[in-house]
């Protein structure tokens, strides 16, 4: 568990909403999408990478992480499944994700469209003009520029899966279920690696009881 011990580097309040602010606005589909999807579902690039339509599920308003595109040295880009098996989950959007999501969708339709058979039967959100698969490694360099014109400190693609994550901790959200959205083996992994803000969270629950007990 050595690994989750190292300091963990998000966004803070102010540059979070800075960054969703900004998305709103960015005209390139694509990054618009990728990235609001891992600030507001905190998905990991491969898995972001192997997202399908057929797991998007606006009638119940659900996400499922299925498969996960790695890039590996010698092999190229292969499909896999998740990183562990609880990495494979079913996980609520929320209701701005949705609309977005559903805006996106109007364009990738359009655009298969305009392309033809081009991109030929695939069905990933996020895919090369050939329709093969795209390297994962691309959302970090379309993060790097959406940061840049935001005005933002240099982050990574997994420090935006990192504020996801601490904004629910932050907001109280229970250990199970945060660690269950994030896709991590066990809520251990979760609390381990989080430990300092959860300790921040037991400060605040302290002086919420000495409010009430004054």
């Amino acid at each position: 568990m050595q690994g989750y011990k190292k300091a963990v580097k998000i966004l803070n309040d102010k540059e979070d909403k800075i960054l969703a602010n900004y998305l709103h606005t960015e005209p390139n589909p694509r990054w618009k999408i990728a990235l609001l999807t891992v600030l507001f579902m905190g998905l990991r690039r491969g898995e972001l990478a192997g997202l399908e339509w057929k797991d998007i599920d606006y009638e119940n308003k659900t996400m499922t992480i299925a498969r996960s595109v790695q890039d590996i040295i010698g092999f190229g880009l292969i499909t896999k499944e998740p990183k562990t098996e609880n990495s494979k989950r079913t996980i609520t959007m929320p209701d701005k994700l949705i609309d977005y999501l559903k805006e996106y969708e109007e364009w990738w339709l359009n655009q298969k469209k305009y392309l033809g058979n081009r991109l030929g039967d695939t069905d990933r959100l996020f895919c090369t003009e050939n329709g093969t698969d795209i390297c994962p490694e691309l959302f970090r360099v379309w993060l790097q520029k959406i940061l840049a014109r935001a005005n933002l400190q240099k982050v990574t693609l997994h420090s935006v899966r990192h504020t996801n994550i601490t904004l629910q901790l932050i907001a109280g959200v229970d250990m199970k279920t945060v660690s269950a959205r994030a896709g991590h083996s066990k809520a251990s992994t979760t609390s381990d690696f989080y430990s300092h803000f959860i300790k921040n969270s037991d400060i605040h629950a302290s002086e919420i009881l000495n409010k009430i007990f004054e």
